[in-house]
């Protein structure tokens, strides 16, 4: 395992130190800092950036070809991190604890380590990593920020005025749709010095706003979380091939909600975002595409049909059906 061993908080001088360890040059870009990993550890490149309002953010963009451990381990309060793993995991340890923690991919951890303990990150060989730290010096955020911190969550409130790092924190959780786009944009600007530099500043006070707001819809629960969570993709995706399996079953927004362990809302949201139309329209309209399939096989009539596709009405299915494809089931059976 290559261990690379970080005593310094800027994030000018971890890159410093990141490029000593891996025996390569570190490039400065309008006050963002980066290396190339060598080929000999792996592909990619390593990034970070500081602002004046205590923000910063590093960013790991890579493959590498061995195991890999970085120990952030200064002898200083270090700053809050908001860990998010665009493609991973990566894990992540207090440097005071033996216990690990993976952040799986499309999740973001919280942490925060207590007193001058450090933190430590472990990359596994052989997997491509892109790894978006958003890094918050409390003192300086807290000073330049010149507002109170009511109105986000209780214990955030307390880990933004631990100063001293009298606690440690740690919490994770999928992070929303809404940080793909913003996460995804990190690589822009490259080639535009002064543009990129507050581009990048802007996308850090982003994330930090929508990660208060997401923390805050994490402590809601099942029936009042409102912020879909790109994990839940997955089971929407999913759900959309059961209904397609299941067209005769009862396809209600309660029961599909209960199916896929998302609250209505979000599972509307869901839908709204995979295939621009609701669920009670994408059931509709799936139902009618299977019918017009069954119906050029002519292998069922007309009412048989209306039966595997879950229509209770026949009077129904044959108004909307004659609204979609401009001619009545019954006449393009024949046809066909």
């Amino acid at each position: 395992m290559k261990i690379c061993k970080v005593n310094s908080l800027p994030l000018k001088e971890v890159i410093e130190s990141l490029a000593q360890c891996f025996d390569v040059e570190f490039h400065e870009n309008c006050d963002e800092y980066f290396i190339d990993l060598p080929p000999t550890i792996g592909i990619g490149q390593i990034r970070g950036v500081n602002f004046d309002n205590g923000l910063g953010i590093i960013n790991y963009k890579c493959k590498f070809f061995k195991d890999v451990r970085i120990d952030f381990t200064i002898d200083d309060v270090h700053p809050v991190k908001f860990i998010y793993a665009l493609k991973g995991p990566v894990n992540h340890r207090f440097a005071n604890e033996t216990a690990a923690h993976k952040i799986a991919q499309y999740k973001c951890a919280i942490v925060a380590s207590e007193s001058n303990n450090g933190h430590l990150l472990f990359f596994e060989k052989d997997k491509d990593i892109e790894i978006v730290s958003l890094e918050i010096n409390r003192k300086v955020f807290v000073e330049t920020s010149k507002c109170e911190l009511d109105g986000i969550s209780e214990d955030l409130q307390k880990l933004f005025r631990d100063l001293k790092a009298d606690h440690t924190y740690y919490h994770e959780g999928y992070y929303g749709l809404e940080f793909k786009t913003l996460l995804d944009g990190i690589a822009k600007y490259e080639n535009q010095k002064l543009v990129r530099k507050y581009y990048l500043e802007s996308i850090g006070l982003q994330i930090f706003i929508k990660q208060l707001i997401q923390h805050r819809d994490d402590k809601l629960g099942f029936t009042e979380s409102r912020i879909l969570r790109i994990n839940e993709l997955n089971r929407v995706e999913e759900l959309s091939k059961y209904i397609s399996e299941n067209l005769d079953s009862e396809l209600s927004v309660a029961n599909l909600s209960k199916l896929s362990g998302l609250n209505p809302n979000k599972l509307q949201k869901a839908f709204k975002y995979l295939y621009h139309s609701t669920v009670n329209e994408y059931v509709t309209t799936t139902r009618l595409d299977t019918a017009q399939k069954l119906l050029m096989e002519k292998d069922l009539n007309v009412s048989e049909v209306v039966s595997v596709v879950g229509f209770k009405s026949f009077s129904y299915f044959s108004k909307i059906f004659k609204e979609k494809f401009k001619i009545s089931p019954s006449l393009f059976r024949d046809l066909k």
